[in-house]
């Protein structure tokens, strides 16, 4: 586990956790160093979408929640607190 992914144990724009199974997703930076984000947020030092609101991330992240959870109410109410709390929101 590098120093980043203690500090920000899942990327601080989506939730994705740093785990062994996505750490590979961990952006870069375009220093190279690793970012606090995800591949699927941010590229290259910039975000994908950079108007994205957090509504829009919680509404991207609800299906695949929701396998897990088995309910889509249920994965919007669990990431919308799990959003809220990350950095790129604050």
């Amino acid at each position: 586990m590098t120093v980043n992914e203690e500090k920000y144990p899942q990327c601080q724009s989506c939730g994705m956790t740093f785990d062994e199974q996505h750490k590979q997703f961990i952006a870069k930076e375009k220093d190279g160093s690793d970012s606090i984000y995800c591949t699927y947020c941010y590229r290259n030092g910039e975000f994908i979408d950079p108007d994205a609101t957090m509504e829009n991330m919680v509404e991207m992240a609800v299906p695949h929640v929701a396998r897990k959870l088995g309910n889509e109410e249920a994965a919007r109410k669990y990431m919308a607190g799990v959003v809220s709390g990350l950095s790129r929101w604050k």
